[in-house]
This record gives structure tokens, sequence and C-alpha cells, in this order.
């Protein structure tokens, strides 16, 4: 069979891959609901593959907060607890913040002001206590600090614990669950960190969004 010369490799996806990014999918956009039982004929069916795959991303998901699993009693789709809201957005506030941290020497003028673009238009739903419109422009804002960051290996790796962190938080938000004062503070410390080019000023002002504690004298 003859090979194609030149050009550059293309990274192909193992079934247990690309079964873990369909119902990930499937999770994420509700299509799967929050303590859905998942049952495993039914997604070889689905999916159109066998049940080692099958299982092997199921674990995965586990592993990334998304399923939750009990042998020989249960597998379903994770069902977050409001109770633990706060601990999973400092969770966040302590990845995101290791990011920001990192991206924020980098950049150039232009992204900066993607940046700063980015967090204006999130703190903009904070006025009017918009708790749906700030959960998607807050995530549009970390992930551009995630597209920015120039440590890929920071970048795989919060990536992986994100989407599940962050289905955790979408699940249990309402307008009570939202720490206003704390996007009051943060949003304008954040802005004012990225114009000054002060990555451990931003990087507070993100831990104060993500409601982590200040750190004291």
């Amino acid at each position: 069979m003859p090979i194609a010369s030149g050009g550059a490799p293309v990274a192909r996806k193992s079934l247990r891959e690309s079964a873990a990014e369909q119902i990930r999918a499937a999770i994420l956009d509700g299509t799967l609901q929050p303590g859905e039982n998942l049952n495993d004929g039914e997604l070889q069916e689905w999916l159109g593959i066998s049940r080692t795959p099958v299982r092997d991303a199921l674990n995965d998901l586990a592993r990334y907060g998304l399923i939750e699993m009990a042998p020989q009693r249960y597998t379903r789709v994770a069902k977050p607890r409001p109770e633990d809201r706060t601990l999973i957005m400092q969770t966040l506030g302590a990845l995101v913040g290791g990011v920001v941290r990192v991206t924020v020497p980098g950049l150039t003028d232009e992204q900066r002001d993607q940046l700063i673009a980015a967090v204006r238009t999130a703190a903009g739903t904070v006025l009017g206590r918009d708790y749906e419109s700030h959960g998607k422009l807050g995530w549009d804002m970390v992930y551009l600090f995630l597209d920015l960051c120039p440590n890929h290996i920071l970048v795989a790796a919060t990536r992986d614990r994100i989407d599940g962190l962050g289905y955790q938080l979408t699940i249990t938000r309402d307008a009570a669950s939202t720490d206003w004062a704390a996007l009051e503070a943060g949003y304008p410390a954040l802005i004012d960190a990225l114009q000054a080019g002060d990555s451990i000023a931003a990087e507070l002002a993100i831990e104060t969004v993500f409601q982590l504690p200040l750190p004291t004298a």
C-alpha cells in the first residue's frame, strides 16, 4: 500500500476517546439528564461500539466528575449537590488562577484588549443580576484565558477537569447561589490588573470571582 509523503501526521481518536466525547457532549447539552442511569447495552447501540471502550469512556468521565459509578449498583450522570457549590467554585478558582498568572505576563496588547473586553462583558451582567447570561459569559472569559495561555501542559490539565466542575456549577446555579458581591469586587480588580500587566493581582482577582478567600497579612 503506497504511503503518502509529507504533511503533518493526522491524530486519530481511539474508540474510547470518541465515546467519551459523545457521552460528554450529551451530558453538557442536556440530552442526558443529571441522575439519569446509563445502561451499557444502550450506550453500545447508540455509539456503535463494543462494551470495553464504553466502560473505559465512562471511567474517564467519572474521573472528571461527569459520571457517578457504584459497582453492582449504578452508573449514572452525576447529580451535583448544591451544598458543594462553594467548594467547586473554589476548586475552579485555584485552577483558573494558575492559568491567569501564567498567561498575563506574555500577553500582547491585542490579547490584553481581548481579555479586558471579555471581562467587561461578563461584568456587565452583574448590575442586572442576570445569572444565566453571566454563567455563559463568565465561561467565555475563562476559555479565552485558556486559549491564550502559553503553558500547554497546564492548559491540558485544566481542561481535563474544568468541564466536570463547570457542569456541576451549571446544574446548581440559580439567582440565589451567585455571589454578586464577589463578582462586584473581582471583575474591576481583574480589569485593573490586566491593564497594569500585574499577573499576581490578576490571579488574586480571578480567585475573588471564584470565591476563594483573600490572603491575610
